[in-house]
């Protein structure tokens, strides 16, 4: 079963939640065969969100079960506000993530000269310090593009697992599982979130993992999931996770 559980109805303010445009990304992802398709808007359009077209536009689409989400963009020293996002709609699930060290928007093209100013090494250490402190929380459901540190293509010298692998003990007790995310695939490291081998260290922690597509305009809802379940398969994954009303479900992959 194909899922798509990282979709941004919004994208980048490109889009807004009415009936018609997430119509849109729903006719998509019927034509992919895509079961299940979760809406997941960054943090920062909350205000914008407007459940009432989602649930409009899903009656449309009957063969698409549709999920409400919310990416959280992680930040420091700020539970109170965390709490207040993840509650803030009827949430079936909640992506937990990370886009900043100390301010910095490491993804953000416009920023990416900041690199030189960051040891590769201590820089994956300080990332992967984040996403233990998001697994940690207790507030998300399951965890986005586990290695985005990577997207520029600036790699660690030592070995990815050595600086990952506290990040990922934390992330299987407590239970949350990984996202296969394609859209790696169109930025210039050119492979999708996670890379192989730590996609095989969650496999041999018992970690879950979900499909995603990091959808952000309704022509890309689905798009390589397809080779996102050969990937998992080949690890030795058979089951996929699922939301619905703030509990994981397991269906088969």
């Amino acid at each position: 079963m194909l899922v798509d559980y990282h979709v941004h109805g919004i994208g980048h303010g490109t889009s807004k939640h009415t009936v018609e445009e997430i119509s849109a990304y729903l006719e998509t992802a019927r034509k992919r065969g895509i079961a299940h398709v979760g809406f997941a808007d960054h943090d920062r359009y909350l205000d914008e969100y407007n459940v009432e077209a989602i649930r409009e536009a899903a009656l449309r689409y009957p063969d698409v079960q549709v999920r409400l989400g919310v990416k959280i963009d992680y930040i420091r020293n700020a539970d109170d506000l965390l709490q207040k996002m993840t509650s803030q709609y009827p949430f079936d699930y909640v992506i937990g993530s990370v886009h900043k060290i100390e301010g910095w928007d490491f993804d953000h093209p416009d920023y990416i000269d900041k690199y030189r100013d960051w040891e590769n090494d201590e820089l994956y250490r300080a990332y992967f310090g984040h996403i233990k402190e998001v697994a940690e929380k207790g507030l998300f459901s399951f965890i986005g593009h586990l290695d985005l540190i990577k997207i520029f293509n600036y790699r660690s010298s030592r070995p990815i697992l050595e600086l990952a692998e506290e990040a990922l003990q934390a992330i299987s007790k407590s239970g949350l599982p990984c996202e296969i995310n394609t859209n790696g695939l169109n930025k210039p490291v050119a492979e999708v979130y996670p890379q192989r081998t730590l996609l095989e260290r969650c496999f041999e922690l018992n970690i879950p993992i979900t499909l995603s597509s990091d959808a952000h305009f309704f022509h890309e809802v689905g798009r390589d999931l397809d080779k996102a379940r050969e990937i998992a398969w080949s690890v030795g994954y058979r089951k996929v996770a699922t939301f619905h009303r703030r509990k994981c479900y397991m269906e088969n992959l």
